[in-house]
């Protein structure tokens, strides 16, 4: 599978581009970040990414983050005044400064600091701490953040967010949306924002799909949310946060 520089998006597809969703802050309602991600036909195509093999991920990885950069700065990121969050797989970074050279370099040329870059991290559950460190220093080193997706059942990944303390960490949207109309599940959402919290962890909930949801994240004191009823993807522009309430 081969990715085009201009789309960033596998050769073969049709209906494929890179799309901005806002990550706002519960006070004020500012925006923090805009997370890129690839569409095919207006869907995610992240589920499609990662049946590739580490050796085309790479590839893919580098070219898409590569286009994020490009299609935001078109849409007038250097202004925006919120950072860029995109993703890579972790376990498809082979050296780190060789991986994210390609992005450093176009953002350069595009007038965007490093620092305002986040490299957010799927999959770091699946790399070893030696190898996570060693992301964690290069990157760091070279300007851009690191962030992690995310915690998911059974709280897998929380020991290495609080060991490597990244830039931010998501809860993964299956633990966040269903918190409005199940009890247990909101329970169990607490306990973990309460751990989050005291490894000093800044958490973006995911999945924030609708007003109750919201209302109930913001009660535990999460500072960041994403999601539908925050901000909708949108394909080359930077849309606004959508939400109401912010307090």
């Amino acid at each position: 599978m081969t990715v085009p520089e201009t789309a960033a998006t596998p050769a073969s597809g049709a209906g494929l581009g890179i799309a901005f969703q806002p990550i706002a802050q519960i006070a004020g309602g500012r925006i923090h970040a805009y997370e890129a991600m690839v569409l095919r036909d207006n869907q995610p195509a992240a589920h499609e990414f990662d049946q590739l093999s580490a050796e085309q991920r790479c590839d893919v990885d580098r070219r898409c983050a590569v286009a994020a950069i490009r299609w935001a700065a078109t849409a007038g990121f250097a202004n925006s005044g919120g950072r860029l969050a995109i993703p890579l797989s972790a376990p498809a970074i082979g050296d780190p400064a060789e991986h994210i050279a390609p992005a450093l370099l176009t953002a350069r040329q595009y007038g965007i600091v490093a620092e305002r870059l986040v490299f957010t991290l799927h999959h770091y559950q699946a790399i070893t701490n030696s190898q996570l460190a060693d992301i964690m220093h290069v990157f760091g080193k070279l300007g851009p953040v690191v962030a992690f997706h995310g915690i998911g059942p059974n709280e897998s990944g929380l020991a290495a967010c609080g060991k490597f303390a990244p830039h931010a960490v998501t809860i993964e949207p299956e633990l966040v949306t269903s918190i409005a109309s199940s009890w247990s599940r909101r329970i169990a959402i607490e306990d973990l924002v309460r751990r989050m919290q005291a490894l000093g962890l800044r958490i973006v909930a995911a999945g924030v799909d609708n007003e109750p949801v919201y209302e109930r994240i913001r009660a535990f004191g999460v500072p960041l949310v994403q999601g539908s009823y925050v901000g909708v993807p949108a394909t080359g522009v930077l849309p606004q946060a959508a939400m109401r309430n912010a307090a």
